[in-house]
């Protein structure tokens, strides 16, 4: 055990225990420790103390003390999750137990007690000035004392009956040294008190008897002198050899014999001649002169004082053993205050180590001893550094055990152990070796660093029974220890104040006779370093640094880095003075930290760790769960190993501490429940759910809640789901009656709380730390939040929290339920089955109406179980957590989904988009207008923050608009471009001011054009182009914009304004003298427009026929008008027969279905409709349309079509443009009568003039003449022989499949293509007539003739061969005339 408490103490506490048991019980369960542990409680005397316990300081030198720019963060407040509750630890000092810094494995450190206030303060004055000071204790008296070289403070710790500091002032030194005294503390058996022995470096002694109750305080003291016995030497060392004997050391291994209890006062002499010796002097002065000037037994000049110990009592009254251990030799004498002091041994103890080492392991190897101690009668410790040629100069510390057949026999090496801890250089020399008197086991401390080490049984051993290191934090080294004769030891740091490291006696001695084989430990074997060692001893070893992880199995491994982990995760804390450090030597994921960290992680998700006190408290025990599991991360953070585990690994130790976090969130909404004392079923909504979710488990609770959240707490999502499973079963239950519907109501709202408290804690632990586990997406670990079954629950809740909002403002707030009935959200479906949407045009409510007052207060009265008005206001304030924490299930299960299916990950954007603006925009609708702009910002809802900025705060949209625009860049103006489009507000998109936004709108109307090129933005896009000086692309987009325009007079506009910003852009000049490119752009252009020219020309002629129908009394729209018909169709289409009558006369009858679609052409031509090439080429050359017409343009119908066709055939693909140059010309070939012409000039008295003058007469002589003469298309390309003029299989299978099918789509009668194609056949039957009646000859006759009258008038005609004439009926302006003049009017 790791002490012994007395009968008197264990009594007292039987007897208190069944006084206090009734009030423990309404408490918190502490830790259930182990029968080992139970002597932690503070024993009320000190029976067990033994007057010769040691009281050992280590002097560090000045900088021991708290650095601010080091350490000063140790005792600041961190995260409250993180730190401990302070008040459980002081509840447990104050109930008389220790604070467990941390619990190994047969071993343990304990929190003693902190520093008092005063000396705190004298340690960080100390400190400031820079003075060394020195730390001390005694563990069985329980006195502690800190020095400087002026002042000792001494209090005793142990109790807090005597809690005072006594103030010593300390011997001064005559050398000046700030280096504080030797101080030993003098424990007897006088319970509490303690007695105080300071020397100077220079020799100057002084002694209080009784710190507590001397009789004159601690001004009374006794004091001498032995400065002139040191010469030049200094004291070093103390020891208590009795309660009233102490030896004192110097530098040169001078000792000093001094009598506490003489009556006379201090007794004090250098130990020389016995007083029955004669001359011969005394072995201790002879050991002292070996070690000054005189070098007898042949010891060095340069040899000195290393360490003394006091060892085990010999067979004489009132004496000792003494062991004095030099740089280079052991000294071993017993003195005595009665008898003659006697040296037994000395030997060269530095050479016997070195030799030992060197011959374990075949190297060379530099010994140099640090301390001594006494472990039994007749046995040596001696703690050496020792140092390989051959390891790279490490230096390994090493416990070496001499063993001789009696104590005045030299010993030899019986044992010899190199520790693994691998200390720092400059730490070595000031190695300490502490020994409790009837111990088995040792401690080497070292300041930032102590070793606890149990001897075996058999002393040749290998390994030592226990051999485990504590690590300290470097701004709270270790700077004192006392020992005592209770295997434990008493630490001191100048933070933290006292601790103590202690060994579990009984697991140590089952060990020891476990590997005894059960023998008794009398028998132990000691075969001395000439015993042949074992393999694994043959090989000098080269451990890690402390912590890393050893060669061996996975297993062996991973069980290592769960112990370190443990210790770490439920012992480090920011104001313990230990320090958990876990080293991973792997390259890159380490698997066995890995196994470790989750192996712990379950440990506390399950509640199955040792570590893991019980509680009735089911809050607090879930929150210190949640500690530790948090710990873990911030452990392996800590010292760098995050990296060392897989992404699946932290999303699930990540996990672990989440769902933690969400069952204390549970629990504690649930204790708030409960304590409103209602009795609605949504009350008992969460306990039931638990219970039902157990039982269909197969496990049984009488208290499911508390059961499922302390130990199935791995199940707390399933939960959620689980009871939101059962709420439409239960709201179907309720619903019967008036006061179940309200019941029903408040259970919608329960389930949405329950949804939203686990949830939110769950997601709040993650964001708040997701730095600190490196989270990321890509993993092959789904998220526990993001299950589709998590996501879906939310959504629907979602959904149900809202309509339970419509149904509660119905009741009771009419104007929140107008606003609702009013809104359109995404994702309702209107009365034709289509979405609508509050972002379309009409927006049917007004977000910036003003919301009831009694909705946005929230007085701490108001229930939601009671007011039906307070129900009302939580669920609003419900809808904006609940949609939070749903797009960010969404989010993080799409980001999942990616890694798995492109689909699955298309589909779920999709529906997360619809849920996203929906539920946004509900929340403007329901006044929650700043939560829908915050999560439209965080969620980059961007075209919902559009309508926000001019729905819901259109007074501050400008401010906003530049706000987000820097916020979120080209995304938001596109969206912002976006709902100025969908509204039409041109004007508005149209007017950004600024470069930037100028380039993105130019940019987002680009690629709405490449998107639709027939939608707004091209019929707009050159405007902002004119804005920028892009004349080029204004250009293009007005070119593109006439060939999409229906009206002949916008197209025409549009054409002008191209032409225009063209040549800006490039200028006549550039044109002219420019690449073929630019001048061909240019002639497109140019076409175009007098393309449209042509169709206005043919506008206006048909204009002229109906208005001169409407004056013939005799014509159709004049009976009809004065039939009384005032229908405005019914005129028109009288008007156009009208002019059908007169335009076509025989296709009415003969060819009905080219006649209907010759009416639409018209219909399409006088509206001002563009039509398009291939309509108007049919409109100009259908046979007989222009029968009885007078005037230019009808005789130069055909090569107008055919001029058409040559300038506006690049735009008709090639067999397109083949089909209709041989329409056109085989219409002029059916156009006359050949078949009289024929019958005329076939007689035998025609003439060369007649036949001249009958050829002349025709169509045909006209249409070669103006497209030779006037037009001056180029022979034979676009012309077509009579032969050739019949359509082909094709042709007719382009008129079927393309050309038809395009004009009966805009055709308002009932014609086919099977109609159009037959008729099209009888013009190749009416061409075959004509030229079996000599057509072929007669074409070739008149191309001759037209070729003479060419050649004649050549000359005349030069200047009009640029273009054919359009002369009008008026007079004898020809057609080019008048087409120019409609140019320069146009450009006017």
């Amino acid at each position: 055990m790791f002490t012994t408490p007395s009968l008197r103490v264990r009594r007292k506490q039987a007897e208190e225990f069944d006084a206090s048991q009734s009030e423990r019980k309404k408490q918190a369960v502490g830790p259930v420790r182990p029968t080992w542990l139970a002597p932690l409680q503070q024993p009320e005397t000190r029976e067990t103390k033994r007057p010769f316990e040691h009281a050992i300081s280590l002097d560090f030198g000045p900088g021991f003390a708290n650095d601010e720019n080091r350490g000063g963060d140790l005792f600041a407040a961190s995260d409250a999750l993180e730190e401990p509750d302070s008040s459980e630890d002081e509840a447990e000092m104050g109930n008389g137990h220790l604070r467990t810094l941390l619990r190994g494995d047969s071993y343990a450190v304990f929190a003693v007690a902190s520093f008092p206030e005063q000396v705190s303060d004298f340690m960080k004055a100390a400190h400031g000035r820079g003075d060394p000071v020195s730390c001390g204790a005694s563990a069985g008296a329980q006195f502690a004392y800190v020095a400087s070289a002026s002042i000792c403070l001494v209090w005793a710790y142990g109790t807090e009956n005597y809690s005072s500091v006594y103030k010593l002032d300390m011997p001064p030194s005559a050398s000046g040294s700030r280096e504080p005294p030797v101080i030993l503390l003098i424990s007897d058996t006088t319970p509490s008190d303690v007695g105080v022995l300071a020397c100077s470096r220079s020799g100057q002694l002084r002694y209080w008897d009784r710190v507590v109750f001397g009789l004159g305080g601690t001004l009374h003291y006794l004091s001498v002198d032995i400065s002139p016995s040191l010469q030049s030497d200094s004291c070093v060392r103390a020891v208590q050899a009795y309660a009233d004997l102490a030896i004192v050391a110097t530098q040169r291994g001078k000792l000093f014999q001094v009598s506490l209890g003489d009556a006379n006062g201090i007794a004090v002499r250098t130990l020389s001649r016995s007083s029955g010796g004669g001359g011969a002097s005394g072995m201790l002065e002879r050991v002292s002169s070996f070690l000054g000037s005189s070098q007898p037994l042949g010891v060095a000049s340069s040899d000195s004082f290393v360490g003394i110990a006091a060892g085990a009592r010999t067979e004489m009254r009132q004496s000792r053993e003494i062991l004095m251990l030099t740089r280079t030799r052991l000294f071993k004498w017993v003195v005595s205050r009665s008898h003659t002091d006697r040296l037994l041994y000395s030997f060269d103890i530095s050479r016997v180590i070195s030799h030992a080492v060197s011959k374990r392991f075949g190297e060379d190897v530099d010994a140099t001893v640090l301390d001594v101690a006494a472990p039994s009668a007749g046995d040596v410790c001696v703690l050496a550094a020792t140092q390989a040629a051959g390891a790279n100069g490490q230096t390994r510390l090493a416990v070496v055990i001499f063993r001789s057949a009696n104590s005045s026999t030299e010993p030899s090496i019986a044992a010899l152990w190199l520790l693994e801890h691998v200390p720092d250089p400059s730490e070595v020399s000031l190695s300490r070796l502490a020994l409790p008197n009837g111990s088995p086991g040792l401690f080497v401390v070292l300041p930032s660093a102590v070793t606890v080490i149990a001897l075996p049984a058999a002393i040749a051993s290998s390994t030592p029974t226990l051999e485990a290191t504590v690590s300290f934090r470097g701004s709270d080294a270790v700077t004192g220890f006392g020992v005592g004769a209770d295997s434990s030891l008493e630490i001191l740091c100048p933070l933290s104040g006292i601790s103590r490291m202690a060994i579990d006696t009984d697991s140590i001695q089952s060990k020891r006779l476990g590997a005894l084989g059960g023998d008794t430990l009398g028998h132990i074997a000691s075969p001395g370093i000439d015993a042949e060692p074992t393999e694994a001893d043959s090989a000098w070893p080269n451990p890690a640094p402390q912590a890393s992880r050893p060669t061996g199995s996975l297993a062996s491994q991973t069980r290592l880095f769960v112990t370190q982990l443990e210790q770490a995760v439920f012992f480090d804390h920011p104001r313990s003075p230990l320090s958990f450090s876990i080293i991973s030597h792997s390259p890159g994921i380490d698997v066995a930290l890995q196994a470790a960290a989750m192996q712990v992680s379950g440990s506390i998700l399950d509640s199955s760790s040792r570590f893991i006190a019980g509680r009735l408290d089911t809050g607090a025990h879930l929150r210190e769960r949640l500690r530790r599991a948090h710990a873990i991360i911030r452990i392996l953070s800590a010292n760098g190993l995050v990296d060392k585990l897989d992404l699946d690994a932290r999303i699930k130790l990540s996990a672990t501490a989440e769902k933690l976090a969400a069952a204390i969130a549970l629990w504690s909404h649930q204790n708030d429940v409960w304590s409103r004392q209602h009795d609605s079923p949504a009350a008992q909504l969460l306990p039931n759910a638990a219970d039902a979710f157990l039982e269909s488990r197969g496990l049984r609770s009488r208290d499911a809640l508390r059961e499922l959240l302390q130990h199935h707490t791995f199940s707390v999502g399933d939960l959620v789901v689980f009871l939101h499973g059962r709420v439409p079963a239960l709201r179907r239950a309720l619903d019967v009656s008036e006061r179940g519907a309200h019941d029903s109501r408040l259970v919608t709202f329960e389930a949405s709380r329950i949804a939203v408290v686990a949830t939110l804690a769950a997601l709040r632990y993650r964001f708040r730390h997701s730095g600190l586990y490196a989270l990321a997406s890509g993993g092959t670990e789904e998220l526990w939040t993001a299950r589709a079954e998590m996501s879906d629950i939310l959504a629907e809740r979602l959904e149900n929290t809202y309509s339970l909002c419509l149904d509660l403002s119905s009741r009771h707030c009419a104007p929140i339920y107008e606003r609702m009935q009013m809104a359109a959200l995404p994702g309702d479906i209107g009365l034709n089955g289509a979405g609508i949407s509050i972002t379309d045009e009409a927006v049917c409510v007004d977000l910036n109406k003003n919301v009831p007052s009694e909705l946005l207060a929230s007085p701490p009265s108001d229930d939601p179980y009671v007011s039906d008005m307070a129900l009302l206001r939580d669920c609003i304030n419900l809808v904006g957590p609940l949609a939070n924490l749903c797009f960010r299930s969404f989010l993080d299960r799409v980001a999942f989904a990616e890694t798995r299916s492109a689909l699955d990950a298309a589909a779920l954007i999709r529906r997360f988009d619809t849920l996203r603006s929906r539920f946004l925009l509900g929340l403007a609708v329901l006044g929650r207008v700043q939560m829908a702009f915050r999560l439209s910002e965080e969620y980059r809802d961007l075209t919902t923050l559009v309508v926000l900025v001019f729905a819901a705060d259109s007074a501050n949209a400008a401010d906003r608009l530049r706000r987000y625009v820097d916020m979120f860049g080209s995304d938001f103006a596109r969206a912002l471009f976006a709902y100025y489009e969908r509204r039409q507000a041109w004007a508005s998109l149209l007017s950004a001011r600024d470069s930037a936004m100028n380039q993105l709108l130019k940019e987002f109307i680009d690629a709405s054009e490449q998107e639709d090129p027939h939608g707004p933005m091209a019929q707009i896009g050159w405007i902002h182009d004119v804005k920028l000086g892009d004349f080029g692309g204004a250009a293009a987009k007005l070119a593109r914009a006439a060939r999409d325009s229906d009206d002949t007079s916008q197209a025409r506009t549009m054409l002008s304004l191209s032409k225009l910003s063209f040549v800006a852009l490039e200028g006549l000049d550039s044109i002219s003298a420019g690449s073929d490119i630019k001048s061909s752009a240019y002639s497109r252009l140019e076409d175009a427009l007098e393309l449209c020219e042509v169709q206005d020309s043919l506008r206006r002629f048909m204009n002229e026929l109906v208005e001169s129908n409407r004056q013939n009394e005799h014509s159709t729209f004049k009976a009809a008008e004065a039939a009384g018909k005032d229908d405005a169709d019914g005129g028109n289409k009288d008007a156009y027969d009208a002019a059908m009558l007169t335009t076509t006369p025989e296709l009415r009858h003969s060819r009905p279905a080219l006649y209907t679609l010759y009416c639409d052409f018209l219909r399409r031509l006088l509206a001002g409709r563009v039509v398009s090439t291939e309509d108007l080429l049919d409109a100009l050359s259908f046979p007989n349309s222009m029968q009885g017409a007078k005037g230019h343009f009808v005789n130069e119908r055909y090569c107008l079509a055919v001029d058409i066709l040559s300038r506006s055939g690049a735009n008709l693909a090639k067999h397109a443009q083949g089909a209709a140059l041989r329409s056109i010309w085989r219409r002029v070939f059916i156009s006359d009568d050949w078949m009289a012409i024929h019958s005329r000039l076939s007689a035998s008295s025609v003439t060369d003039a007649a036949l001249r003058s009958e050829l002349a007469a025709t169509n045909l002589y006209h249409t070669l003449r103006q497209c030779l003469v006037l037009r001056e298309l180029p022979h034979p390309e676009w012309y077509v022989v009579p032969a050739d003029a019949s359509a082909t299989a094709d042709d007719l299978e382009y008129f079927a499949d393309n050309r038809f099918c395009l004009q009966l789509r805009d055709c308002r009668e009932g014609i086919t293509s099977d109609e159009l194609i037959e008729e099209c056949k009888r013009e190749d039957k009416e061409l075959a007539l004509a030229i079996d009646n000599g057509l072929v000859g007669y074409y070739e006759e008149t191309l001759r003739i037209v070729a003479e009258d060419v050649k004649n008038a050549h000359g005349q005609r030069e200047s009009r061969a640029d273009c054919g004439t359009m002369s009008d009926d008026l007079g004898d302006k020809s057609m080019e005339d008048e087409y120019e003049n409609d140019v320069d009017m146009d450009s006017e």
